[in-house]
Order: structure tokens, then C-alpha cells, then sequence
């Protein structure tokens, strides 16, 4: 069996982007509709229409504004990171359990063969 390699390596908390991602959109859609509510009302266009025309414009900067903070957070992230000492060892082999044969029915032909 061989020597188990040690090497340093180093650990840290990452943030999960695609979670920044999905909140940032979501608060752009948010948005969107606090500002249709917010603003009067325009008879050329309905109020749905503009809650959609506004977060199909503001989900993609949200979820781009999220994906900046996500690097922002992982950035400060890499300050906390350890050195710690890993080691590389072989993984121990499966062992597998022998199947048991499936013994073949016995005709009566066989037993007037014998």
C-alpha cells in the first residue's frame, strides 16, 4: 500500500450566485410592480401590461445587481479562508457479496436421463 499524500490546501465559504441571482430578479419584479402602484395610472396602457413590460426590464438588472453582490461576498469570503493539512488516501475497495446461483429446476426428463 502506498504512502497517504499530505499537502496544504485551502478552505473557505463560498455564496451560492445562483441563489444571489434568483433573489436580485425577484426584487426586480418587486419593483416593478411597487412602481406601476406607485405611479398614476395611464389609460393607453393597462396595469398588468405594465407590471410586465417593467419586470421583464427590471428582473435582468436585479438578478445582475444580485450577481454583483454574490462576487462582493465572495471576495470578503476569501479574508476568512484556512490553510488546512489534507490527505489524499486510496479508497478502500467494495466489497461485494458473491450472488448466489439460481439453481435450474428439475425436470423429469433429467431425472429419467440420469
Amino acid at each position: 500500500m502506498s504512502e497517504p499524500q499530505r499537502r496544504s490546501v485551502r478552505v473557505r465559504r463560498s455564496p451560492k450566485i445562483g441563489t444571489f441571482l434568483l433573489i436580485g430578479a425577484v426584487l426586480g419584479v418587486l419593483v416593478a410592480v411597487v412602481a406601476v402602484n406607485v405611479t398614476p395610472a395611464d389609460a393607453t396602457i393597462s396595469t398588468p401590461q405594465a407590471v410586465g413590460f417593467l419586470a421583464l426590464l427590471l428582473a435582468p438588472l436585479g438578478a445582475a445587481l444580485g450577481a454583483v453582490v454574490a462576487l462582493v461576498v465572495d471576495r470578503v469570503s476569501e479574508r476568512g479562508a484556512r490553510i488546512v493539512e489534507a490527505e489524499r488516501t486510496a479508497p478502500a475497495p467494495v466489497e461485494r457479496p458473491e450472488e448466489p446461483v439460481a439453481e435450474r429446476p428439475v425436470d423429469q426428463e433429467d431425472v429419467d436421463r440420469s
